[in-house]
């Protein structure tokens, strides 16, 4: 079981506290290494410590409750569980799968841990809007048809790439990626709806093009910052939130390291009913997911012709990630491709 915490914990630990005051980053890091120890009621005292600086992380809060766990104190655990669901700890799964919470999963508090988990999903999903509110739009440069990377050399050089350099990218970039993710490549007049506007770079099942796709801009030349909605009909940016939301996205992905150099990120979500209503279960388990490989290995493929590094991140906190791009309700977040200049 001790192995178990560290293994989870750890990781996590050290990409969340390290954008934190250095006085509560070096405490914590000192309480961490007392975990991987198995010396708990040391690394408490620096917790307890760190705590009293004013900060605090729901992962910090989280190892504390898992302590007082192993020190056989199951109300301190509840307590620091409770802060640190209140603090944006919302993983059901982890909460009821984790085999060093399983003392206090039999317990009486339990249910009070969970009930709060729920009230904190639900205020959080009243907040995302049920319609997408219009922007200002953004004509995006004309994407080219032609480049000097082959098709063949894309594949040979693509590498997952989460370090990138301080030059920015050029409204021209992602112009070519987002075209190369998902843009029209053949408009289709008087077609179905669903179709909205025509046949794109990726293939879809049945045509039904379930994805949408924001581009959170973080250092773009000749574009503000800010959390724009890709719209591949026009091939346009509408702008849904100004300002730098980095800290905003990289907090709903663990602070995960690739965020700390990119100068944007592309972020997928999927109306998944624009699938089902066709395929029904079948649409929601493989076909949108296929979809969304098709698109994202477009990406990969572009951003390597460009001298641009990507990686696909699958962790997040999915409500986080929502309420950053400000999606709306119908939508699920799937994916995260941050973007930077090759090192």
């Amino acid at each position: 079981m001790r192995m178990r915490a560290t293994l989870l914990i750890i990781p996590f630990l050290v990409i969340a506290s390290a954008s934190l005051a250095q006085g509560y980053d070096a405490l914590v890091r000192q309480a961490e290494s007392k975990i991987a120890a198995g010396s708990w009621e040391e690394a408490l005292a620096l917790y307890e410590k760190a705590f009293e600086t004013g900060e605090f992380s729901y992962v910090d809060y989280y190892n504390a409750a898992i302590a007082y766990v192993h020190l056989d104190k199951p109300d301190m655990g509840y307590s620091y569980l409770l802060k640190a669901v209140r603090a944006g700890l919302l993983d059901r799964d982890r909460l009821e799968q984790d085999p060093d919470l399983e003392a206090l999963r039999t317990g009486g508090q339990w249910q009070s841990v969970m009930d709060s988990v729920q009230r904190e999903l639900e205020a959080l999903e009243k907040r995302c809007p049920e319609t997408r509110v219009a922007g200002p739009l953004i004509d995006l440069p004309a994407p080219r048809l032609e480049g000097a990377v082959s098709v063949e050399e894309a594949l040979h050089g693509r590498r997952s790439i989460r370090s990138y350099s301080a030059e920015p990218l050029t409204l021209a970039d992602v112009s070519q990626l987002l075209w190369a993710a998902y843009g029209i490549t053949k408009t289709l007049e008087g077609a179905p709806s669903f179709i909205r506007g025509g046949f794109r770079t990726a293939p879809s099942a049945g045509a039904r093009f379930p994805l949408e796709l924001y581009l959170a801009a973080f250092d773009v030349r000749d574009l503000p910052a800010g959390i724009y909605v890709y719209q591949s009909e026009n091939h346009k940016l509408m702008l849904i939130a100004e300002g730098d939301k980095r800290s905003e996205v990289s907090e709903s992905a663990f602070n995960q390291d690739h965020f700390r150099t990119a100068s944007a990120a592309i972020i997928y979500s999927a109306i998944y009913e624009r699938t089902t209503v066709k395929y029904g279960r079948r649409g929601r388990e493989r076909y949108v997911c296929m979809d969304l490989g098709h698109s994202a290995e477009n990406v990969y493929l572009q951003a390597q012709t460009l001298g641009i590094g990507t990686c696909a991140i699958g962790a997040f906190t999915d409500l986080w990630l929502r309420k950053a791009c400000r999606m709306t309700r119908s939508e699920e977040p799937i994916y995260i491709m941050p973007l930077g200049r090759m090192e």
